[in-house]
């Protein structure tokens, strides 16, 4: 009766173990983006949206976003007070991007482990020497400042990196940050390339192009979206440094 006893305890104390093992694993959590309103917008170059959240795509029809790469380098130095060169080296690059924002978390929200995010783009126009993208994530405060560093990957090569048709493209990166009660999580999606105005779209908020960012998180999923006006048009600026600062090593990196 005592050893019936004994291996009663030992698998109840079993049983909360793995428990315990299973509450601390990281959940996996989709990020939908979606069009609720277009909250910035600078020329036709960086768009910002409300915003990322677990709802399901709201259109039959995707929402496309034209995206003209004229942002220069020099403007983004200047825009920032840094210095740094170009990943094709001496070539000049041009930029545009896409950023969604979340509402302000309601709690400390800690994301740990590789986190992707999937986008639908196209580009019609392959007559482009070089091209690149990243996609990442990072952290805005209430009235739109950058907290901390982004994180990202980033893809590029010669020619044009884009399909002239609708497609995927998936990146992964790795995150271990906890965002802060209030703050913000700004999803960004930019394209450089080495011809000026070069254009090129994003496909989001349908479930035939549902782009979105898988993230695995230790902790509550973030509140669902509100009709929120904040303008956060720094985001992709900074994006856009840290694709700067990368030089183009002798081999490229291999699409995700």
């Amino acid at each position: 009766m005592l050893l019936i006893l004994n291996l009663t305890i030992c698998a109840q104390l079993l049983h909360v173990a793995s428990a315990a093992d299973a509450g601390s694993d990281a959940n996996a959590l989709t990020m939908n983006f979606h069009m609720h309103t277009l909250v910035f917008s600078n020329s036709a170059s960086i768009f910002v949206y409300n915003g990322a959240d677990t709802n399901p795509p709201a259109y039959s029809t995707p929402v496309t976003a034209p995206v003209t790469c004229s942002s220069s380098s020099t403007e983004f130095q200047q825009f920032l007070s840094q210095s740094y060169e170009a990943s094709f080296g001496e070539s000049d690059v041009w930029f545009g991007g896409v950023s969604w924002i979340t509402q302000p978390l309601d709690e400390d929200l800690t994301i740990r482990g590789n986190a992707s995010m999937t986008v639908w783009m196209s580009a019609s126009d392959a007559n482009v020497a070089e091209s690149g993208y990243a996609f990442g994530i990072s952290e805005s405060d209430s009235t739109g400042n950058i907290v901390g560093d982004p994180v990202h990957e980033y893809y590029y090569g010669t020619g044009t990196v884009l399909a002239s048709t609708p497609s995927p493209y998936r990146l992964t990166f790795n995150v271990d940050r906890t965002f802060t009660k209030g703050n913000i999580i700004v999803f960004f999606v930019g394209v450089w390339s080495t011809t000026k105005a070069w254009q090129y779209q994003v496909y989001f908020d349908s479930p035939t192009a549902n782009s979105h960012a898988e993230l695995p998180v230790a902790s509550v999923p973030v509140p669902e979206f509100s009709q929120l006006g904040l303008l956060i048009s720094v985001s992709f600026a900074v994006l856009s440094s840290y694709m700067l600062i990368r030089r183009r090593n002798s081999s490229s990196s291999s699409q995700g």
